[in-house]
């Protein structure tokens, strides 16, 4: 199986229903002045500062993931802010800096990308 036949696997156009808590997390983004120069204002709002991500799987350190028509690395370990259960008080989402690798065009441009930086990795 080649690397087409894997992207043209992945694009279904059927909806699926996953019955799995998401890990929401703080997210720092940060898009390098370069890059943020040649996008539009209202595409640089999305993609610079702290957003509140939803995510199938706990981050680690080092992992790769796409978001706004880019790539990005987890900077640091997630940061945990635990509470005692049933307590009424204010209750912090995890935390972490994310890293901008890359900019994408297409859902097959992702793929390639996202799997050659995690074997390079």
């Amino acid at each position: 199986m080649d690397f087409q036949d894997v992207v043209q696997a992945t694009q279904t156009g059927r909806s699926f229903k996953i019955k799995q808590p998401r890990f929401w997390v703080l997210c720092s983004l940060y898009l390098p002045d370069e890059i943020a120069e040649n996008l539009p204002a209202i595409d640089v709002t999305k993609v610079r500062g702290q957003y509140l991500l939803g995510f199938n799987f706990k981050l680690v350190k080092g992992e790769y993931f796409p978001y706004c028509g880019h790539i990005w690395q987890v900077a640091n370990n997630p940061i945990q802010f635990p509470t005692r259960y049933k307590t009424t008080g204010r209750k912090d989402s995890p935390f972490i800096m994310a890293k901008y690798i890359s900019t994408y065009e297409s859902e097959a441009e992702m793929f390639a990308a996202m799997i050659e930086h995690s074997l390079n990795s």
